[in-house]
């Protein structure tokens, strides 16, 4: 695979960087995530750490070359990390309530996958031009999807942080997942907080990364976005990668279609699938996974091992 990544994260004009930022390699694949710590909650960066640390580990301790089940792959790390940092509250001997947002991305053989809780945004640049991005999780975004803001409007509106949906809440997020998106050369994935996008149209966006050398691109819009937002800059923080090669002649792995996951998918989903995520590949596309309902009464520890048994299956034995 031929493609430029790289990775920022400022502090802005806040008293501490809650963002977390990461990326990992494979021969035929990349993993990106990014992650914003709750400022309203004690403890915010340690949410993002978790978030940001648990999905690295997960794809690096991966022994099979390919991941057959891209999207419930990073749907059921990101569900791992929202019990993590509940349980990371829980052990905290100082009083902390530790939240965040993320988006991650996986690049394998030419094909782009995502899932992002909250409004950490990804998005996929094409000619320099924005070809989608992710629908964050707030009650703005709804009223921009219904027709009720502009994207302009949703920048400058006051609400525009108010998130409906976060890791490490006393509530199971509902993670978004993307379309499988066969990558064309000069493809820019960017995976960002909303301290940036916050302060640039997507357009600006667009026209910061095409630098030849991608990562000045990124530094120097980062820190426009600093200057621009001036006293009120949140951290900004994201990782970015730019797809220099042909496009793949791989076929895909699963369905295109976007959905919205609950807790009671993935387990249904990792319950017949997960052991086919992670194999050499095959032409057969994945099955959906169904929605089941779910014992909300269970304990949480039983519900936690459950999904963490699910995970340690990725890894063939």
């Amino acid at each position: 695979m031929k493609y430029q990544i790289t990775q920022y994260s400022l502090r802005g004009a806040r008293p501490l960087n809650e963002d977390r930022v990461g990326y990992a390699e494979r021969d035929n694949a990349v993993l990106m995530a990014v992650a914003d710590g709750l400022g309203g909650h004690r403890g915010g960066e340690v949410a993002a750490e978790i978030l940001v640390q648990t999905l690295m580990h997960s794809f690096q301790s991966l022994r099979q070359p390919v991941i057959q089940r891209p999207s419930a792959f990073l749907a059921l790390g990101i569900l791992q990390a929202h019990h993590a940092i509940i349980r990371r509250g829980q052990a905290s001997q100082t009083p902390i309530e530790p939240r965040t947002t993320c988006v991650t991305c996986l690049v394998q053989n030419g094909y782009a996958y995502w899932a992002h809780v909250g409004d950490s945004r990804l998005y996929l640049i094409r000619q320099n031009h924005v070809l989608l991005r992710t629908q964050d999780h707030t009650a703005i975004e709804e009223m921009h999807q219904g027709g009720l803001l502009t994207e302009q409007e949703m920048l400058d509106h006051p609400q525009k942080s108010h998130l409906l949906n976060c890791l490490g809440g006393g509530v199971t997020p509902t993670i978004s997942v993307g379309e499988e998106t066969l990558l064309q050369p000069g493809d820019m994935l960017l995976a960002c907080t909303d301290g940036l996008w916050e302060a640039f149209a997507p357009e600006e966006i667009a026209r910061y990364l095409k630098a030849p050398a991608l990562d000045e691109g990124m530094e120097e819009m980062l820190y426009a976005a600093v200057r621009k937002m001036k006293h009120g800059c949140d951290n900004v923080s994201a990782v970015c990668l730019r797809w220099e090669d042909a496009m793949s002649k791989s076929a895909p792995l699963q369905g295109n279609t976007a959905v919205q996951i609950d807790e009671a998918k993935l387990r249904e989903g990792a319950r017949h699938h997960i052991p086919h995520i992670a194999r050499r590949p095959v032409r057969q596309p994945a099955t959906p996974v169904v929605e089941v309902s779910d014992d909300k009464n269970r304990p949480l520890q039983d519900r936690i091992q459950e999904i963490e048994d699910f995970l340690k299956k990725f890894e063939a034995k």
